[in-house]
């Protein structure tokens, strides 16, 4: 294009019939400008989308390598990190002189990747036109720190921590596609927090805003009853001191368990197409056991009821204790404070969970996991996520916990 140019203004200036050929050849000079500007933007733009495609390879290949370097290699990332970045922006046609410079946090967790380049302009007079490129990434080490709380939604819900309420999630992650607002006088406690959005209030360490959006690792996940319940639901009380013993299946009633009366949940799977209720020092107890509801169905644990349940240990709900399908998007309350044993995964992805009550929750569970699309904390709870995901006998699903082993793009 400046090729074609440049003659069209050649044949204007040549050109000696009046006063048409100095109008045209002052006219095309603008013209001729503009259009070198336009091609300069462009080229700029696009060596700029090629050096930031390089260091986002980079970083990424130096955070894999966190978590196999001793405290004093760390060198091993970092020149990981600028060799890919080298390789990746050389067969991309990068001709710039590029400067890198590797970072790793002091935690081991992320390796941020900066590169300056000294872009010369294609037609630039006496250096006019060049210009310093800079673009860096920041690159997380997922492995290096378990996902135990994941709230799914951009935009929508969020976790909020009221009243004197605590997150006790030392060893993993908390992180929100959308805000965390933690009030009063609330905490949250984890080796890492951070949200797409905002954070506010107390946690320890700070916690971060602005990070990217972490998927739904269960989205594909087929969540379909295998078979549907007609009719009004029947419910079903069980009173002061029976026991009900529960085998697997789907269960189209409603169940009330109250006053000193006992549920055993037996191992399986278990659907409950209606609500489950506990309250009034009510006792729900069940290992190797996956509790998934329907699409308005929901839990409700109150009073001083006892809860203790192990997910399951095998199968194709393997590692999930408490299952909706997406459609459901009721409130789940725990409303009392001897809910001790929440062993596996809680994963309500369009659903919120709600935790009103004083005292521990969950602090029996050898490891807990919570996906949901909202998490509140009120009248002063501390939810306790435990981390020891060895020896529990229940495995971790893939994508939380520590089975994220991917690095991924932070910033």
């Amino acid at each position: 294009m400046f090729t074609t140019v440049h003659s069209m203004v050649k044949r204007f200036i040549r050109n000696t019939r009046g006063n048409v050929a100095m109008i045209s050849g002052l006219c095309a000079v603008p013209v001729m400008f503009a259009v070198m500007g336009t091609l300069e933007i462009a080229n700029t733009s696009n060596q700029r989308a090629k050096l930031q495609e390089a260091v986002d390879e980079g970083a990424l290949t130096g955070a894999g390598r966190l978590s196999f370097v001793s405290t004093g290699g760390t060198q091993i990332a970092q020149d990981a990190a600028i060799a890919t970045a080298r390789q990746v922006a050389a067969n991309a046609g990068v001709k710039a002189n590029v400067q890198y410079a590797a970072a790793i946090a002091a935690d081991r967790s992320s390796l941020t990747l900066d590169a300056v380049a000294d872009h010369k302009a294609m037609i630039g007079f006496m250096g006019f036109g060049n210009q310093t490129l800079h673009v860096h990434a920041t690159a997380e080490n997922l492995g290096s720190i378990p996902l135990c709380v994941l709230q799914t939604k951009e935009g929508k819900g969020g976790i909020d921590v009221g009243d004197s309420s605590r997150i006790r999630a030392t060893g993993c992650a908390v992180h929100a596609n959308a805000n965390i607002v933690v009030k009063g006088g609330a905490m949250i406690q984890a080796d890492k927090t951070q949200a797409v959005g905002t954070v506010s209030g107390s946690m320890s360490p700070a916690g971060q805003a602005g990070a990217l959006r972490i998927p739904d690792p269960f989205a594909d996940m087929p969540l379909s009853p295998p078979i549907e319940c007609n009719g009004k639901a029947q419910k079903i009380k069980n009173e002061k001191g029976t026991t009900l013993y529960l085998p697997a299946g789907v269960h189209c009633e409603r169940y009330i368990i109250e006053k000193d009366a006992t549920l055993i949940l037996q191992p399986g799977d278990h659907w409950f197409m209606d609500d489950l209720d506990a309250k009034e020092n009510a006792i729900i107890r069940g290992d190797d056991v996956t509790l998934i509801f329907g699409s308005t169905k929901k839990i409700n644990f109150a009073d001083r009821a006892e809860v203790q349940l192990g997910a399951r240990k095998s199968g194709p709900y393997a590692g999930f204790l408490i299952l909706t399908t997406r459609e459901n998007v009721e409130e789940f309350t725990i409303g009392s404070d001897r809910v001790s044993k929440l062993l596996g995964t809680i994963y309500i992805p369009s659903a919120k969970l709600i935790v009103s009550t004083a005292g521990n929750v969950a602090q029996d569970s050898a490891w807990s996991i919570i996906v949901a699309e909202t998490l509140s904390l009120r009248k002063n709870p501390t939810l306790v996520i435990n981390n020891n995901y060895v020896g529990s006998g229940v495995p971790v699903p893939q994508g939380v916990g520590p089975n994220r082993n991917a690095p991924r793009l932070s910033k």
